[in-house]
């Protein structure tokens, strides 16, 4: 069984990634850490688990157990939402650079 761990990588990187590599997997499976080894209490850990959980369930991603987020490689919806996000993103990138314009 072959593994891929992207857990320094930006959202955006890491669901197109996902993507490309899923043409032969399964399934993906996400377990929200602390990316940068900082200690975390109890409290900010459920916080940060549950704004991943909220980005995950964006691109697709099912609650599976214990904070286990899983997502099937080869269904339509995860591709939809995709596009989704990448629009919503190219969109924000073009508010931001009309003001901006020289």
């Amino acid at each position: 069984m072959d593994a891929v761990a992207a857990s320094r990588v930006e959202v955006e990187t890491r669901t197109a990634a996902i993507r490309r590599l899923s043409q032969d997997c399964v399934a993906v499976a996400c377990e929200p850490g602390s990316a940068d080894g900082r200690e975390m209490t109890d409290g900010q850990h459920r916080e940060a688990a549950a704004k991943l959980s909220r980005v995950w369930e964006r691109i697709g991603f099912e609650p599976f157990q214990d904070g286990v987020h899983i997502l099937d490689c080869h269904l339509q919806r995860p591709q939809d939402l995709l596009a989704e996000r990448q629009e919503e993103f190219h969109a924000l990138c073009r508010a931001w650079w009309e003001p901006h314009r020289p």
